[in-house]
Parts: structure tokens; sequence; C-alpha cells
């Protein structure tokens, strides 16, 4: 039940996983196009980048999810979570069309493949009994992350006049949902 999750370490821990990806997912798709529009693209190939993150992350999903049924929730999700850092690192950098291209192809998958995985440990830790209250708790830590990350990185920008720092934090978001996801302690069932 929601109650009996919510007593539970690992339900916690699912909490800032969802609120610390969110984060880093919304400054993305928030700052993507003035980011790169600052650089000198035009918004019509700024709107591509961003056009392309979503459209990769399909691919991502059904990859991933149907992979974490063969290696593993935590390991599907831990890789798809270091495309997120280091595309996010290689961001901050990032100053050329082609640039752009290749961080939203592989952050697009990596964000997309990141989902499949996780949403299954939740099942595979909590069963489906009462998972739609159980994800509606969780998802309360998505909308806090949905506000946070576009405000931290609008401040940012405010501040230092560059999206360096922000993509830095975006990537460091991404480490401490990498790290909690790790910590869940369920041992997955190999059914």
């Amino acid at each position: 039940t929601l109650a009996q999750a919510l007593r539970t370490r690992d339900f916690w821990f699912l909490w800032v996983v969802w609120l610390s990806f969110s984060l880093c997912l919304n400054l993305v798709l928030t700052h993507i196009v003035p980011y790169v529009t600052d650089a000198g693209v035009s918004t019509t190939q700024a709107a591509v980048v961003l056009g392309l993150i979503g459209s990769i992350s399909i691919p991502g999903r059904l990859v991933m999810g149907g992979v974490s049924d063969k290696i593993g929730r935590k390991v599907s999700a831990i890789v798809c979570a270091l495309l997120q850092i280091g595309s996010m690192i290689w961001l901050a950098w990032a100053r050329e069309l082609w640039m752009f291209y290749f961080f939203a192809i592989v952050y697009g998958f990596g964000f997309g493949g990141f989902g499949s995985p996780v949403t299954a440990l939740i099942g595979d830790i909590f069963g489906v009994h009462s998972l739609g209250a159980i994800m509606g708790v969780l998802e309360f830590g998505w909308g806090i992350g949905a506000a946070i990350g576009p405000t931290v990185g609008g401040l940012v920008f405010d501040v230092t006049e560059d999206y360096f720092m922000a993509f830095i934090i975006g990537a460091l978001a991404v480490m401490v949902a990498t790290f909690f996801v790790s910590m869940t302690k369920h041992k997955i069932s190999e059914e």
C-alpha cells in the first residue's frame, strides 16, 4: 500500500531520484533554445535541437525498457544516467550546431531510457497493487524538480550571464539521481 511504501527508505530514495532527474530535464528543456541561439544558431535550428531531444527519447524508452528486463533495472538506469551526465558536461562547452545535435542525441536517448527502468524498478520494489498511488506521490517529487530546474537555470544565467554552471548543476542533479537509484536495496527478481 502507499502507507507501507511511505515508511520505506527506498520510497524516499526514489522520490529524490524523480526530483533530481526532473530538475535536470526541465532545466534543459527550458533553457536549451536560448543557449543555442546565444551561440549564434538560428531559432529554427535551436528548435530542431529541442525537438531532437524529445524524438530521440522515444527509442531510448523502447530500447532501455527491454534492456532492463535483460540486464537489470539499476544497471540500465545507471547507463542512461551516465549518458545524461556526460552529455550535460559536453553541453556546458558546446558552441557549434553539430555539438548541439550530438548533445540532443545522447541526452535524448539517456533521458528517455532512464525513465523505463526506474519505473519498472518502482513496480519491482512495491508491486503493482498500489502502484498508481505510489507513482502519484513520487510524481510530486518530479513536480518540485520541474519547478526548481528552470528557476535555477535562469538564476545562474542572470548572475553569470552564462549557462555553464547551470548545466553543471544539471549534471550534478543526475549524479544525485544515479546515487539514489544505486542505493535502493530491493533485490530485483530475475523472472
